[in-house]
C-alpha cells in the first residue's frame, strides 16, 4: 500500500467486538434474509468468506442437515480460529464432527490457495466490500482487489455453483443499526460488553464510511453490483434489501454453459482509481 493506512480488520480487538454482532436484531434478520437462499445439499463443499465468528457457516451445516461435505471457513484475522473452534465443538452430531475448515487468508490477494472449480458454493456476508488495493505509482485506490475477487469467486465455483453475499448499500447508515440492536441488550447475558461492544462497531463504522469516501471500500449501487457480477460471467442475479435497509443479499450462480467460455481473466473489469 503506497500509504500508511492501518486495517483496523486485522485487530483482534475489532474482530472479536464484531462477534457479538450475532446477537442483534439487523443481523438477525440479515441472517434469516442470507439463510433463506442458501440451498445447500449434502456432500458438498463451500467457502464461507470473511467468516468472522462463523454465524454462516453455521447456517450453512444447519442447511445441509448437518450432510455437508466441507465448510472452508475464510477470514484474515487468525483471532477467528478461536470462535471457529469453539463452533466446531458445538456442533458435534451423535460423536460426529462437522466437517470445518478454518483458513487465515486475505481476500485483497484474489483466492490463489483454491483451485478451479473447488466450491459448490460461496457464502460471505458483510465482506467482499472490503477487498482494498492502491496503485503504486499514483498513490491512488482502485477497485482492481474488489473486481479480481468477483472473478476469482467466479474461478473456484464448479460450473452451476451459487454465490450468496451480502454488501452494505451506498451511504451507509450505521445509526439505525446501532439503535435497533439496543432494544435487545437488555435482554441478553451481558448487556454491559454487548452495549461496549456496539459502541465499538460504531466507531469502526465511522472509519469504514471515511474510508469508503476515499475509495478504499467499496459500497457500490445494486446496480452496478449487478453488472460487475455478469461481467466476470455471473448469472440468475435477484437481490433484496435487509439489515436495517443498509444491505443488500446478493444470489447469482455460475451457469454450466457460463462456464465454457472465454477465461475468466478475459472477462476481468478494468480497475478504477479513486483520488
Amino acid at each position: 500500500m503506497a500509504r500508511d493506512d492501518k486495517n483496523y480488520w486485522l485487530d483482534q480487538q475489532c474482530a472479536q467486538a464484531f462477534w457479538d454482532q450475532r446477537l442483534a436484531l439487523p443481523y438477525q434478520e440479515l441472517l434469516n434474509d442470507t439463510a433463506r437462499w442458501l440451498d445447500v445439499r449434502a456432500g458438498e463443499h463451500w467457502l464461507d468468506l470473511g467468516c468472522g465468528c462463523g454465524q454462516l457457516t453455521t447456517t450453512l451445516w444447519q442447511r445441509s442437515g448437518a450432510q455437508i461435505g466441507e465448510i472452508v471457513s475464510m477470514d484474515c484475522n487468525a483471532v477467528n480460529a478461536e470462535a471457529i473452534d469453539k463452533l466446531r465443538r458445538k456442533l458435534v452430531v451423535a460423536g460426529k464432527t462437522p466437517p470445518i475448515r478454518f483458513v487465515v487468508g486475505n481476500f485483497s490477494s484474489g483466492l490463489p490457495q483454491f483451485a478451479d472449480e473447488s466450491f459448490d458454493g460461496i457464502v460471505s456476508g458483510l465482506a467482499i466490500s472490503y477487498a482494498e488495493s492502491c496503485d503504486a505509482q499514483t498513490g491512488r485506490y482502485t477497485d482492481q482487489a474488489y473486481n479480481h475477487l468477483l472473478a476469482e469467486m467466479f474461478r473456484v465455483l464448479k460450473p452451476g455453483g451459487r454465490l450468496v453475499f451480502s454488501v452494505n448499500v451506498p451511504h451507509v447508515r450505521f445509526w439505525p443499526i446501532f439503535w435497533k440492536s439496543l432494544r435487545r441488550a437488555s435482554r441478553i447475558s451481558k448487556p454491559v460488553k454487548t452495549l461496549i461492544n456496539s459502541m465499538r462497531m460504531l466507531a469502526y463504522g465511522h472509519w469504514l464510511q471515511r474510508e469508503a469516501r476515499r475509495g478504499r471500500f467499496h459500497y457500490f449501487p445494486i446496480g452496478e453490483i449487478e453488472q460487475r457480477l455478469r461481467q466476470v460471467g455471473f448469472a440468475d442475479f435477484r437481490f433484496c434489501h435487509s439489515y436495517a435497509k443498509q444491505a443488500y443479499v446478493i444470489d447469482v450462480r455460475k451457469a454450466a454453459l457460463i462456464a465454457q467460455q472465454e477465461p475468466t481473466a478475459k472477462r476481468m473489469i478494468a480497475p478504477r482509481q479513486t483520488a
